[in-house]
């Protein structure tokens, strides 16, 4: 484990985890299909050079962000693997783009164009096709004559096609498969019209966990990289979570005697003596959307007292008589017997589970460990 930050409000993430996950998502997609790992959102919210760092030492033939800063700052760290940035910046950012070696994923002309332009050489793109989520891409019907104008652009090379399939638990797999036949109708008729397609990249996690024959020759895992599936969903592979706790220190403690005077006016009602404890995390951490309505403190359950504040949270140790200043909170995660999930806090504030750690502010320390799991 890294030094203990001098804030002692911290992430665990379980590295060993991670590299688990990439090796097992290869093992099922064979060693024949590029691997893009995708670290979008800041690896997920745990840290997208660690995670990148590991997922390319393990097996991962590209990475992948979604913030061109994310991009750069992989670079400024020292990650020399290929990285795919998906659609995210204005055209302006073309120079940037190539100047520290990343593959852009384009959506329009003028973002073609710009590229061309700041582009020394030869300049390999991805475009994305929107085969039905609606959101960014180049609509399927529009996608073969917009590439082929791409390609009369100067020092232009297609590397790639890519989609984000859309797919909701319990879809109807023929909805998969109308998206599929969008995607490979693309990639036919550019190919008989002499257009190679080196890269063809539909299976997000969704499609990998469900829809093997949309793996076609690349593929694109997420959150299952991370451990994170939905209810609903059966991983044909063993999958472990990386995330293994949310956790903080008490750093105060105070006897409360009722109000006798002003009591409706008390932050939180105080019935009867209580023990209250403060620990460091609050609002602008998340703690709003970050918490199951207890902490875990010496293997016992305490209360969150009211909300939290902006960099405070209470907590009622009344029940835990011999805490002390300096104990461990575990606000998700376990501790002795009891364990507080991921799941429970997301079901509590209405978090799908690839929100939780990305809900996580950025000042909470991310501490990296290997080895034996927290017991």
């Amino acid at each position: 484990m890294t030094t203990v930050p001098l804030r002692p409000t911290t992430l665990e993430i379980d590295l060993d985890a991670a590299a688990d996950n990439l090796r097992a998502v290869r093992r099922l997609v064979g060693p024949e299909r590029k691997l893009f790992a995708v670290i979008k959102a800041d690896g997920y919210g745990f840290g997208a050079a660690e995670m990148g760092a590991v997922f390319a030492k393990n097996g991962a033939d590209y990475l992948a962000v979604a913030d061109l800063g994310e991009g750069i700052r992989l670079r400024q760290r020292g990650i020399t693997a290929p990285i795919l940035v998906y659609p995210n910046s204005l055209p302006t950012a073309a120079a940037d783009t190539l100047a520290h070696g990343l593959v852009p994923t384009l959506v329009d002309l003028d973002a073609a164009r710009a590229y061309s332009q700041a582009a020394a050489g030869p300049c390999e793109f991805f475009v994305k096709i929107d085969v039905g989520l609606e959101r960014l891409g180049v609509p399927a019907e529009q996608a073969v004559k917009t590439i082929l104008a791409m390609l009369e652009l100067r020092h232009l090379r297609l590397g790639g096609i890519c989609a984000h399939p859309h797919a909701e638990v319990g879809v109807d797999p023929a909805y998969a498969d109308w998206q599929l036949g969008r995607f490979t109708g693309v990639v036919d008729e550019l190919e008989a019209r002499g257009v190679r397609v080196p890269v063809r990249l539909l299976a997000a996690t969704p499609f990998v966990l469900r829809f093997p024959h949309t793996y076609l020759n690349a593929v694109d895992p997420g959150r299952m990289l991370y451990g994170i599936t939905f209810p609903g969903e059966t991983p044909p592979v063993p999958l472990r979570p990386t995330f293994r706790a949310l956790a903080t220190r008490v750093i105060a403690l105070k006897e409360l005697a009722p109000r006798e005077r002003f009591a409706e006016l008390a932050p939180f009602p105080v019935t009867a003596p209580m023990r209250l404890g403060v620990v460091p995390i609050g609002s602008a951490d998340g703690m709003r959307w970050l918490h199951a309505g207890r902490v875990l403190v010496r293997g016992r359950a305490a209360p969150i007292i009211g909300s939290a504040s902006l960099e405070h949270t209470r907590i009622d140790l009344t029940g835990v008589p011999d805490a002390r200043v300096g104990d461990e909170a575990v606000i998700i995660g376990r501790q002795g017997d009891l364990e507080i999930s991921p799941a429970e806090v997301g079901a509590r504030h209405g978090l799908g589970l690839h929100h939780v750690a990305t809900s996580v502010g950025p000042r909470v320390a991310r501490v990296y460990f290997q080895g034996p799991p927290r017991g």
